[in-house]
């Protein structure tokens, strides 16, 4: 079973390691109304993986952090949506049109 998350996060997220109870922690990260949480798995090894994964983790959010700080300080203008999406037109789709979505040439 696969699952994906996608966040886009909004001024005002971050993430922050909790104590619901004594002796339990999670990693919480995200703001109003979307959360993602990370727990230790209850069975022989969860501690060590989960140590594993959440410096994985922080280590690709950190390179991530910097790619991002990076297009922010040398991006100068946003170029026009034809450019960034050149095989999509914007027109509006017609009445009695049943595709919803935006179509592609």
């Amino acid at each position: 079973m696969s699952i994906h998350v996608v966040v886009q996060p909004l001024a005002g997220y971050g993430a922050e390691v909790v104590s619901p109870s004594p002796g339990v922690r999670q990693l919480v990260a995200g703001g109003e109304g979307t959360t993602l949480l990370v727990q230790v798995p209850a069975r022989i090894g969860g501690l060590s993986d989960t140590a594993r994964f959440a410096r994985s983790l922080a280590g690709a959010a950190s390179e991530f952090g910097e790619w991002c700080e990076t297009q922010n300080r040398t991006r100068s203008h946003s170029s026009p949506l034809t450019e960034q999406w050149p095989n999509v037109r914007f027109d509006s789709p017609s009445l009695g049109d049943e595709t919803s979505g935006l179509p592609v040439e």
